[in-house]
């Protein structure tokens, strides 16, 4: 059974102060304290990266490939190094509080959320980043050795530096990217956040339901019938979850044809650029208050979400711990 654990409540807007120490980021997806640069450039821009995961560590090598001069901020460092770049912020979404603790206020138009579809509209303007940090979309796979590999040509990027991330992925990583305005990140966003809640579930739960031994992949998911349709299924139930919450602006027929199908299609394209993946299910249960608990704890009596529910527990999960997990979160900050 999941448990839940207890949020960080660091950085709400008046707890986000210059040069305070990065307490609590998850060390095993930081490194050692450091903070260099790599690669050099002339000109004043150094792109920050903070974390040295597999995302933070691709986008430095995007950063060498294009002589960008850049430095990463990892555990234990003491402040922000002095630059005006932009700050790419690739770490856990349960760990951005620490982070935002870290940074300069003034460098807020700066920050370059790679979250995705988990940072939600509450949470940014809780934080005074609504409309002030640029939000991506992200429709990519990285390699431990920081080999990037597009996803379908979903990403897309909102906020003040969506221009400088097209560049830094498109020609750097080859990753297709589009600045897009706000209504159609909504829906990018929404799609993503669907697929990090569904997947991780759905490859466990559909195996467990066929009586296998090892979960199956996200390939394995898609191109099967019975999985294709579980995944029409549940991400339907979350879409409208997420409609009903106001997250979604649907275009209507003549703005635009964003339809249900297309954010289907989009999930689906993307689960086949990485056939062979597995989502991880500790990170799935670490960031659990971000992703299906925050789908969990707007349940109605009207819409009480049974197909996501019985997946969880098909795989020995409570649905009730998830939800928990978004209200102690809220209840901290």
């Amino acid at each position: 059974r999941a448990r839940a654990r207890p949020m960080s409540t660091a950085g709400s807007p008046a707890r986000v102060a210059v040069g305070r120490s990065c307490r609590g980021l998850n060390a095993s997806r930081m490194s050692p304290a450091r903070c260099r640069a790599d690669a050099s450039s002339s000109g004043a821009d150094t792109v920050t990266v903070v974390g040295r995961g597999r995302v933070g560590t691709t986008i430095g090598k995007m950063c060498e490939s294009l002589g960008v001069r850049h430095a990463f901020v990892t555990r234990g460092t003491a402040s922000f190094p002095p630059s005006s770049g932009p700050i790419y912020v690739a770490t856990h979404a349960s760990d951005l509080d620490d982070v935002l603790a870290l940074v300069p206020t003034d460098r807020a138009r700066d920050l370059v959320l790679l979250q995705g579809g988990l940072l939600r509209d509450d949470f940014l303007e809780r934080r005074g980043l609504a409309g002030v940090a640029t939000r991506v979309a992200l429709y990519m796979s990285a390699s431990g050795d920081g080999t990037a590999r597009d996803g379908g040509g979903g990403t897309c990027a909102c906020g003040p530096r969506a221009a400088d991330v097209r560049e830094l992925l498109t020609r750097g990583g080859n990753v297709r990217c589009a600045v897009v305005n706000e209504d159609d990140f909504r829906v990018a966003s929404a799609g993503k956040s669907i697929w990090t809640s569904a997947f991780w579930l759905l490859c466990r739960s559909v195996a467990a339901e066929r009586g296998l031994p090892r979960a199956l992949t996200v390939g394995e998911v898609v191109d099967s019938e019975h999985g294709a349709d579980a995944v029409r299924t549940l991400a339907r139930e979350l879409l409208d979850c997420a409609e009903a919450a106001g997250e979604l602006r649907r275009a209507d027929d003549t703005a635009g044809d964003v339809t249900w199908e297309a954010i289907v299609r989009a999930m689906f394209e993307y689960s086949r650029s990485i056939p062979s993946s597995v989502p991880s299910l500790e990170m799935a249960l670490k960031e659990g208050g971000f992703r299906n608990g925050w789908f969990l704890a707007r349940r109605t009596v009207e819409s009480p979400q049974p197909t996501h529910e019985a997946h969880l527990r098909r795989i020995g999960i409570d649905p009730d711990v998830l939800a928990a997990m978004h209200l102690e979160q809220n209840a901290r900050e």
